[in-house]
């Protein structure tokens, strides 16, 4: 069945992207000049940078915490099965 899946999602994509290009051909909105510039990535510290240093500490603050309260005990209780209760 996945295999079916996959089959008909990748022909289904590959239909849809050949439309795709054969209608943006046809109404002649595929540019004929590209005036793309490639530049070479480097890591700068802007705001963004700041930012996921930020969340990378409330993230293992998060985590601290869940496992000093006793959050996997918490998970391990959880996948046990209920008590049987009494009977309606």
């Amino acid at each position: 069945m996945a295999g079916f899946l996959f089959a008909t999602f990748y022909a289904a994509m590959a239909a849809a992207a050949l439309i795709v290009e054969l209608i943006f051909g046809a109404l002649g909105l595929v540019p004929a000049q590209r005036n793309a510039r490639v530049v070479e990535a480097s890591i700068t510290w802007d705001y963004t940078t700041w930012f996921n240093i930020a969340f990378l500490i409330l993230a293992g603050l998060l985590v601290w915490r869940f496992l000093k309260t006793g959050g996997p005990a918490m998970l391990r209780m959880m996948n046990m099965p209920a008590a049987m209760g009494p009977s309606h």
